[in-house]
């Protein structure tokens, strides 16, 4: 049976010596080809044999003419093979192989994701209710000693007595001393305290300016014009005596003051502004009207008292 190596590359038909002939293959050697087909499908012996009795004068070119074409069957079939004269094509038919046995079991998968949550299941009967216990004894609670603890320490409660008489001593810290309060009211004015002793005389200070020295008691310091500290002592007009003169006011004749009676009227009311003035109804004075005047009468003059009316002038009795 003559090989063919394909077209191209080093020791093929087209390179060898003899690539310029056309390669041939007899009929007998195409008769083997459907013969060991036909051995390996006992099968389709018949039909390989009839293609290679068909073929027997005939030959193909290997290079253009020949070709092989595979079908893959399924596990456990039989192989075939079929020859087709006229194509020259040559079919096989390769059943699967059988299934290898299994591998050994691989790593462990990465956990996955957590299934959601399951329905609840039924809820199991209620048991039986225990039988009563006996009463037992009353507990007490008493309060023991309580003390004042130092400040900034914990309050503490502590237990003297048992769990069923319990008799309970506390210690209470004392509070941080607080803020500064407000000052107070002034209290009030103590006892004057004794005298002390007097302090040494001071040496005399220097005369103020502009006083001048002299002057007699009763005097007074006058200032003489606008210069500073230009004064003098002067004497002052003494008052005439007040006494027996309630009433009335101070009055000068230019050279001597005296005392006289307070004219403008006598009213009635508090009031600032009053209303209603009145006057006396017995003149027991001399009097000399030296202005108009009036009074409201009947007035009435006393025995060796007379009232003068200056001339020009006028005293109306309404």
């Amino acid at each position: 049976m003559g090989i063919y190596r394909g077209p191209g590359g080093t020791g093929d038909a087209v390179n060898d010596a003899s690539s310029e002939a056309t390669l041939t293959v007899q009929a007998k050697d195409a008769a083997l080809v459907a013969q060991a087909a036909a051995e390996a499908s006992a099968t389709s012996a018949s039909n390989s044999a009839t293609a290679a009795a068909a073929s027997s004068a005939a030959s193909i070119n290997m290079a253009t003419g020949f070709n092989v074409e595979t079908t893959t069957l399924s596990a456990g079939s039989s192989a075939t093979a079929t020859y087709n004269n006229s194509t020259y094509r040559l079919s096989l038919g390769i059943p699967t192989g059988a299934t290898g046995p299994t591998g050994a079991t691989g790593a462990a998968g990465a956990t996955g994701a957590t299934g959601a949550a399951g329905t609840n299941g039924t809820n199991g009967t209620n048991g039986t209710n225990g039988t009563n216990g006996t009463d037992g004894a009353a507990a007490t609670i008493a309060v023991g000693t309580v003390t004042t603890g130092a400040a900034g320490s914990s309050a503490t409660i502590t237990n003297t007595g048992t769990s069923s008489a319990a008799v309970f001593a506390f210690s209470i810290p004392r509070g941080d001393t607080g803020a500064t309060g407000a000052t107070g009211a002034t209290g009030s004015t103590g006892a004057t305290g004794a005298a002390g002793t007097n302090g040494t005389n001071g040496t005399n200070g220097t005369n103020g300016v502009g006083v001048v020295a002299g002057g007699t008691a009763g005097q007074v310091l006058s200032k003489i014009n606008s210069t500073d500290y230009n004064t003098q002592w002067v004497t002052v007009d003494a008052l005439p005596s007040q006494t027996g003169n309630s009433g009335k006011y101070l009055t000068t004749d230019g050279s001597t003051a005296s005392w006289a009676v307070v004219g403008g009227g006598q009213y009635f009311g508090t009031a600032a502004v009053k209303a209603i003035a009145y006057n006396a109804s017995t003149i027991a004075e001399n009097i000399s009207v030296t202005e108009n005047a009036m009074s409201v009468g009947p007035i009435t003059i006393s025995s060796g008292f007379a009232v003068t009316v200056s001339s020009g002038k006028r005293w109306v009795i309404l």
